[in-house]
């Protein structure tokens, strides 16, 4: 092997999900395209959400910055760091794309008050364990959940367990995203770490990562139109950090697209009704005239948010929703396929995906993470909102800068709580939301009706707050995705 002059933190951004289930977890996704769902389930035998772990591993890289592969504890002494922290309740209240806006709470005058922040946790070795437990808003200690290392050193961060409430108890949730009072126990930061190599004299460079503690995903065998990787792809292309190939592949970059377009009628009755030219379109051979009838329904990336546009695809919101109009693909997304209806592909279409590698790579760890999260739009989003695709300084492509923000500043901006949002993020007039994660409507069964996600379990804010964890996840199956783990809805009390 050749010399390691420098170590990586992979993925690059990590994303946590929250769960009420006392003990039990499982892995976040590591592997692009392969979803493997948890022994036993989603949930615990009580019917609470497992947490969802990030597991962060230590890539060396050569003097070229060629991988050089995996470095454990096995090979160095290793010394982790993390800082995560919740600054929702004392950031700017959320308005769309406005900046400046009035301060959430802004009757509260030490704003410190509002920070859960517990600071940083450090961990070295195998098998260690620490909480970040010390974080308090106005007063009340709020657990934002945890950090572990395994036998082989590598480091495991949990958030939270999707508890929210109210400072006083009791106040009303007055809207999707500014509640003042309120806080929920999400969160971000940095993730660092020393490492001296065996036989080494003096630590290695670590280029570090970022955690991110989000909700749970609701449908995670189904990925999002434009998802968090797309979106940073999109700004680390803008940035000339990363050249998007000249032809597209059909098996790589047309069709996953396409099956992500139709999948969408699994977790949303629109799509279901309105993706009926699709299935088609699933061969390199499908004749231009229908590929250019598909690529016309697009919106242009390069239309002004308010231009009229005869494409209305893909049928989700935009970051401008008081303005109407849907959100468009990425411009790297739009051109693929503008040159797929043109016939300027690869055509390495076998008439089946290859099977996907199993091998656990850096940048396949990183592509993994966020290929689960929602890229937009944000309004305000789930994992993260505008800020890290338009202010927030990144050191290389997927990577943010540790000296240019600090822990909570991705999702500060997020509602609080969290749950508030998700009852109001369902398919609103013309568009949807985000139904890859929070679905609109599912099948029960197959052959069965499809229904409305939150159907007899939340019809209100609070409801959410207090019943989350009930609803079902949507799990694919050969024949379809279906809804599974649904929860029962709390009997009536009697007289």
């Amino acid at each position: 092997m050749s010399e390691i002059c420098k170590l990586r933190i992979h993925p690059a951004i990590g994303i946590a999900r929250l769960g009420n289930s006392p003990d039990e977890h499982f892995l976040a996704p590591e592997l692009p395209g392969v979803v493997r769902h948890p022994h036993g389930g989603y949930k615990d035998a009580a019917g609470r959400m497992k947490r969802q772990a990030q597991r962060f591993r230590l890539f060396g890289y050569d003097a070229l910055d060629r991988p050089l592969g995996e470095v454990t504890a096995h090979d160095a002494t290793i010394r982790w760091t993390v800082h995560v922290a919740n600054k929702k309740a004392a950031y700017h209240e959320f308005e769309g794309l406005r900046r400046n806006t009035p301060l959430r709470n802004a009757d509260v005058s030490d704003r410190s008050s509002l920070v859960i922040d517990p600071g940083p946790r450090t961990l070295t070795g195998a098998n260690a364990h620490a909480h970040f437990d010390t974080g308090k808003f106005l007063g009340k200690e709020v657990p934002l959940g945890e950090a572990r290392t395994d036998d082989r050193g590598r480091l495991l961060v949990f958030g939270g367990r999707g508890h929210s409430e109210s400072q006083p108890s009791g106040r009303p949730l007055a809207q999707f995203a500014n509640n003042d009072g309120w806080h929920d126990d999400t969160s971000d930061g940095p993730v660092s770490a020393e490492v001296t190599l065996h036989g080494a004299s003096a630590p290695i460079e670590v280029l570090p990562a970022w955690v991110i503690a989000a909700p749970p995903d609701f449908a995670p065998a189904i990925t999002g139109i434009i998802t968090l990787y797309d979106m940073l792809y999109q700004r680390a292309v803008d940035a000339g950090l990363l050249a998007d190939p000249v032809l597209p592949s059909f098996t790589r970059d047309i069709y996953p697209l396409l099956a992500r377009a139709i999948n969408m009628r699994w977790v949303s009755k629109m799509a279901a009704m309105s993706h009926m030219t699709l299935p088609p379109a699933f061969a390199y051979g499908t004749p231009l005239s229908l590929r250019r009838a598909i690529f016309e329904r697009l919106r242009d990336p390069a239309l002004a948010y308010n231009a009229a546009s005869d494409g209305d695809m893909p049928m989700i919101w935009s970051d401008h929703y008081a303005a109407g109009g849907n959100q468009p693909l990425t411009r790297c997304q739009y051109a693929r396929l503008q040159k797929w209806s043109l016939g300027q592909c690869l055509d390495d279409w076998s008439g089946e995906l290859p099977q996907p590698s199993h091998d656990v790579t850096a940048h396949g760890l990183d592509r993994a993470a966020l290929e689960a999260c929602v890229g937009a739009a944000f309004y305000p989003g789930i994992e993260a909102g505008w800020r890290l695709r338009d202010e927030l300084a990144l050191i290389e492509p997927f990577r943010l800068s540790h000296s240019a923000q600090e822990a909570g500043d991705i999702t500060c901006q997020l509602a609080v709580p969290w749950q508030a949002d998700f009852v109001d993020c369902t398919q609103d007039g013309d568009y949807a939301w985000w139904p890859s994660q929070r679905p609109d409507e599912v099948f029960p069964r197959k052959g069965a009706e499809q229904l409305a996600w939150i159907r007899d379990l939340v019809d209100s804010p609070q409801q959410m707050v207090e019943n989350w964890f009930k609803l079902g996840v949507v799990i694919g199956h050969d024949d379809g995705f279906f809804e599974s783990e649904r929860g029962k809805p709390a009997k009536p009390k009697a007289g």
